[in-house]
């Protein structure tokens, strides 16, 4: 007797997180908030507002 093939389980195509837009190499940094500081975060856009705001500041010392 044959057996039937097995069709669950294993790798599946366009799982897991994405790559941020521009392919970039990402890490996790973690951070501590407050419950009310990460709802204000979700509410202003969450991870893509935070690497904006990081993306905009200047550096220390940066006099433009």
């Amino acid at each position: 007797m044959e057996k039937p093939k097995n069709t669950h389980g294993g790798a599946g195509r366009g799982q897991g997180r994405k790559p941020l837009q521009d392919g970039a190499e990402s890490v996790i940094y973690p951070i501590r908030l407050t419950p009310a500081q990460r709802e204000k975060v979700t509410r202003l856009g969450g991870a893509p507002w935070i690497r904006a705001r990081i993306d905009k500041a200047r550096e220390p010392g940066d006099t433009k």
